[in-house]
């Protein structure tokens, strides 16, 4: 079976917003795994930055209308969208349980969104595949958020760093592989 790549022209298109997605994943995951005295400001305004950035950079990948088609466009404008707004509402949250909540909504959202976006178009769009996984991933984080609604600080950073951290990796992986296929053409 022959191995389908992404033409040339799409995958330098895309670069640019994986690679920064994939950073600013991995710099939230370093934050929420590694940082020692965390508080409720720590936890709000790093998922704040976390949201904002990375739904700027999906919102970048989903806008190019020549390059990504309208079956994966949409979803991930909804996911950006959803995004921008827990990022939002991360800020104002009084409690540790509200902070859980709000991520636990903003992983569901961009998660189911962006497997809407893989299923809809892996057929048509290979970096859609990539969508697929990121979003089974990011809706299981939301999901343990919920169910960790009662955990500290230290546990709800625990939780959405887990799920960052094997995000982080398929972005990486995926932006990898999109400066390899942009090369080949």
């Amino acid at each position: 079976m022959a191995v389908k790549r992404t033409p040339a022209p799409t995958a330098e298109a895309l670069i640019r917003p994986v690679w920064v997605r994939a950073v600013v994943t991995a710099l939230f995951a370093v934050v929420a795994i590694f940082w020692q005295d965390e508080t409720l400001t720590l936890l709000k305004f790093s998922l704040a930055a976390y949201f904002v950035i990375g739904a700027s950079a999906v919102w970048d990948y989903a806008k190019d209308v020549g390059v990504v088609p309208d079956s994966v466009r949409g979803p991930l404008a909804f996911g950006a969208a959803a995004w921008v707004l827990s990022g939002v509402a991360a800020v104002f949250v009084g409690t540790t349980t509200a902070a859980a909540v709000v991520a636990a909504v903003g992983f569901l959202a961009m998660g189911v969104a962006e497997l809407v976006a893989g299923i809809r178009g892996r057929r048509e769009f290979v970096p859609a595949r990539d969508q697929m996984v990121l979003g089974g991933v990011g809706a299981l984080t939301g999901v343990g958020l919920l169910a960790g609604m009662g955990l500290d600080v230290h546990g709800v950073l625990g939780m959405a760093g887990t799920g960052v951290i094997v995000m982080a990796v398929l972005l990486l992986i995926s932006g990898a592989g999109l400066v390899h296929d942009a090369k080949r053409g």
